[in-house]
């Protein structure tokens, strides 16, 4: 009966099964998506502060160009966000919609890795020493990969960014004033992490990019 009373209404476990408050929810599950929040804003800044050096050194972009290109992919990757929210609402769950994005973003990094570590899919090497003359873009179908490679992680970080944050919100009962608190104070840990991620990934992330390769 005790059981019945403190059944979580609207909310199941992973496993589909009926939530109990005290049980399930709370700030040590909520703390789960602080952790991923870190790592995600890490790995997603890490790459998009280096990527117009490295679309310009190893792609051959001219910097304008490189920098169109990440201003683009950073805008998509911001405009997603809606489309996960959105999807995360209406139709799924966010813990779906979060699962789904992380495997996309996930795919489009290793696309990224194997191109930038196999030599035949990148442009060939520049040994023009005259600086009026442009190094080969990287074109055709390794081009090709570059930028679904981007874009496929573009849609991961969206769909992340539109269910992450409301999935750490439905840890908390927001029917009761202590809930209620518990969630408000769930955002301001949620924005610094995201900062700390953000942190790492403009300082010792490029360090170790800039000094160990």
């Amino acid at each position: 009966m005790d059981e019945e009373l403190d059944k979580w209404e609207g909310y199941v476990d992973w496993r589909n099964r009926p939530a109990f408050k005290g049980r399930h929810g709370g700030m040590l599950a909520a703390s789960f998506v602080l952790v991923v929040e870190i790592l995600e804003n890490l790995a997603y800044l890490a790459n998009a502060s280096k990527l117009v050096l490295y679309l310009s050194k190893f792609m051959h972009f001219l910097p304008s160009s490189s920098a169109d290109i990440v201003t683009n992919f950073m805008g998509t990757a911001f405009h997603l966000a809606l489309l996960g929210g959105f999807l995360a609402d209406a139709f799924f769950t966010t813990y779906c919609i979060y699962l789904i994005s992380a495997t996309i973003e996930v795919m489009g990094l290793l696309t990224l890795t194997v191109q930038a570590h196999i030599p035949s899919l990148n442009p060939e090497t520049c040994m023009s020493a005259n600086r009026n003359t442009p190094c080969q873009e990287v074109n055709h179908g390794n081009a090709a990969m570059l930028f679904v490679g981007l874009y496929v992680v573009a849609l991961g970080v969206g769909g992340i960014k539109g269910s992450l944050p409301p999935h750490g919100a439905e840890q908390f009962d927001g029917n009761t004033p202590n809930g209620r608190k518990q969630r408000s104070t769930f955002f301001n840990y949620y924005v610094f992490c995201l900062s700390c991620g953000a942190l790492l990934a403009v300082t010792f992330v490029v360090w170790i990019e800039d000094n160990k390769g």
